[in-house]
């Protein structure tokens, strides 16, 4: 997470405000656990939801929308520095597609919780691109691809569920040996 908030304070900061020093991406593909789902984990099959109070609190409607949050995530922040209208906005020059639902490198993370690994969110994404190349074209597919800030934010779920909550891994590693494994992985 503090990462991905380097990232997007780099970016933000060496974007500045005006449109014209934005970079161009044509979309914003994100990679990641809870602290980037805009909802997706609404359909999965898993225990942990973010469609109920307090997250959504400060949405219009005060209405909870599947994201772990009472408001913008990082990436929203990202996606409006960069010049997107809203993060949510589809067109065929700027796209916001997320392929988030807690994935993991961990795979008793998964077994613990129900959650989606990294290997399933490319098995996704592989679907996704076909489904845009049926709508857009190969061409326009391969550059609205190849035009994308990607952004890759997994490793707090295992962290949390694992190491601190249900200290697992913490009876084989300290805290940088499973870091260090979860890195490998």
């Amino acid at each position: 997470m503090v990462a991905l908030l380097l990232v997007s304070m780099t970016i933000i900061n060496t974007c500045g405000s005006s449109a014209n020093t934005n970079p161009k991406f044509l979309a914003i593909i994100i990679f990641g656990d809870s602290t980037v789902d805009p909802g997706n984990n609404n359909y999965i099959d898993t225990i942990f939801k973010g469609n109920v109070a307090p997250y959504g609190i400060n949405f219009p409607g005060h209405v909870p929308t599947g994201k772990f949050s009472d408001g913008k995530l990082v990436t929203d922040f990202v996606a409006s520095s960069l010049g997107s209208k809203t993060p949510y906005h589809l067109s065929w020059t700027q796209i916001y597609q997320t392929m988030t639902s807690a994935p993991v490198y961990d795979d008793l993370t998964t077994l613990l919780s129900n959650v989606i690994t990294v290997s399933r969110q490319v098995e996704k994404f592989k679907s996704y691109i076909k489904k845009l190349k049926g709508i857009v074209g190969d061409e326009e597919a391969n550059n609205i691809i190849a035009q994308a800030l990607v952004v890759v934010s997994v490793g707090a779920n295992d962290l949390i569920f694992n190491f601190f909550d249900i200290p697992t891994r913490r009876l084989e590693f300290d805290i940088s040996g499973y870091q260090s494994y979860l890195l490998q992985n």
